[in-house]
């Protein structure tokens, strides 16, 4: 086989955890010399991260496309910029990268899965997942569940874990004392924070009202952190972001909350920080209370950072937590009660915050450096024929 030529297809107008990681994948891979271009729309953040780091993006100027109309400008690119490889990161993309090779057996084309695997059996999927050359998640939980659930080969998934830049995760002692100083954390307290949109189902309702379980003397030990901005749908005219409304709508319940007496040092929402490793430094334990998360890409620099973390027993949570409280602990989905025992953990098991953060840490590196990561991508690329 000759020159692998990669088309990344990247179809959302969002900034999280999937955009942000799609991103990174896309910026190592081009160090590694690998031809790569990337079709996104002209107005996401995607399109201008890449664009400062030099990757060459195909911008479409629409702020959306239909997936028909996405899958017929995939081959016209295939055709002018000789693609050998489709790489989709969304399921829109996925469908139009599958539209896009009707009659065709290339470019081959592989499907990043970022999302949980819900069961797909009917003939339309079965259809669609005959186009998909190869499955890659960073979650033995999801392959298990895509198995269960979706009518494509077992031969065709991938385990390949997040690669992550392990020289960044390192300790900030002056930057987590002085923020500790600015948000006026007492010698006794516990700060539990969660980094992620604020969004319904990343479960920040229930964590903020986690507090409300408990009794004031164990309130008085800990401060939540919230760090993180609404799920953006998309920009105004004048370029501000417009954000979804359930996020906007729970963005000023949080508000609320912190003008309530009872909160007054025990409650700090931080808006989204691009240089974000400082604040999980400030940090005593690490929370992500979603409903069902994938595989979560905080939850895993928390950990390089060595903080335990509360997360929910659903989705790839678990296998990142691990068994018997290894490297957290779980609490029960959409449970305020449930995540204010686990608070009410490590006011009662202070000692079990560095320990867990030690074995928390020693696993994420043992398994998520971008050096396997890379060479994974590129194995795939080139035994993919």
């Amino acid at each position: 086989m000759g020159e692998v030529r990669v088309l990344h297809c990247i179809h959302s107008l969002s900034w999280g955890g999937l955009e942000i990681y799609t991103v990174e994948l896309i910026q190592k891979l081009a160090e590694t010399g690998i031809t790569q271009k990337v079709l996104c729309s002209a107005h996401s953040r995607v399109a201008e991260e890449l664009k400062k780091s030099g990757v060459e993006i195909l911008p479409f100027p629409e702020k959306k496309l239909s997936k028909v109309r996405e899958a017929l400008l995939i081959r016209k690119l295939i055709r002018k910029h000789k693609i050998t490889h489709l790489h989709s990161h969304t399921r829109l993309d996925m469908w139009a990268c599958a539209l896009a090779l009707i009659g065709k057996s290339h470019p081959k084309h592989i499907y990043n899965l970022y999302m949980n695997a819900t069961p797909k059996q009917d003939f339309v999927h079965r259809w669609l997942f005959s186009k998909v050359d190869a499955l890659c998640s960073s979650s033995e939980t999801i392959l298990n569940d895509v198995k269960k659930n979706f009518p494509i080969a077992p031969e065709k998934l991938q385990l390949i874990r997040y690669g992550r830049k392990t020289e960044l995760f390192k300790p900030y002692p002056k930057e987590r004392a002085g923020l500790r100083e600015l948000y006026h954390v007492k010698p006794d307290q516990i700060v539990i924070g969660t980094l992620c949109r604020i969004d319904p189902g990343k479960g920040v309702r229930e964590l903020v009202q986690g507090l409300e379980k408990l009794s004031e003397t164990e309130l008085r030990k800990i401060q939540l952190w919230v760090i993180g901005d609404p799920t953006i749908v998309g920009k105004n005219d004048k370029g501000e972001p417009v954000y979804a409304a359930e996020s906007a709508e729970l963005l000023n319940w949080i508000q609320d909350q912190r003008l309530n007496p009872r909160y007054k040092d025990h409650l700090v929402r931080i808006p989204f920080q691009k240089d974000y490793i400082p604040y999980i430094e400030a940090l005593d334990v690490f929370a992500l209370a979603s409903y069902n998360e994938t595989y979560s890409l905080s939850v895993l620099d928390a950990m390089m950072m060595a903080k335990p973390v509360i997360g929910t027993n659903a989705g790839g949570t678990p296998e990142q937590v691990g068994p018997d409280n290894d490297r957290g602990v779980l609490a029960e989905p959409q449970s305020a009660s449930s995540i204010a025992e686990a608070f009410k953990y490590y006011l009662k098991h202070p000692g079990a915050i560095p320990h867990q953060g030690r074995r928390a840490q020693q696993w994420a590196l043992q398994n998520h450096g971008w050096k396997e990561t890379l060479q994974k991508f590129l194995d795939l690329y080139s035994t993919l024929k």
